[in-house]
């Protein structure tokens, strides 16, 4: 983590704020009545939605798209 230009950017640091925005996705996406997740579907689910959120999703469907070979380096 860049520390320095983080806090140059006057933006928190500690880790509170990520671990609860984190209990708080699983817990409202993954453990609400009536859903039930295999823990195999349940960590695919979770890498999608972290690409898509940061704004990654071309780069996770070129991925997806080339060969393995290129995905293994």
């Amino acid at each position: 983590m860049a520390y320095k230009e983080i806090k140059d950017m006057k933006l928190p640091i500690d880790r509170c704020g990520v671990e609860s925005t984190i209990r708080r996705v699983v817990n409202l996406r993954l453990k609400g009545p009536c859903i039930f997740w295999l823990q195999e579907n349940a960590d695919a689910g979770r890498l999608l939605r972290s690409f898509f959120k940061a704004g990654r999703w071309n780069m996770l469907k070129n991925m997806a798209n080339s060969p393995l070979s290129l995905m293994e380096k």
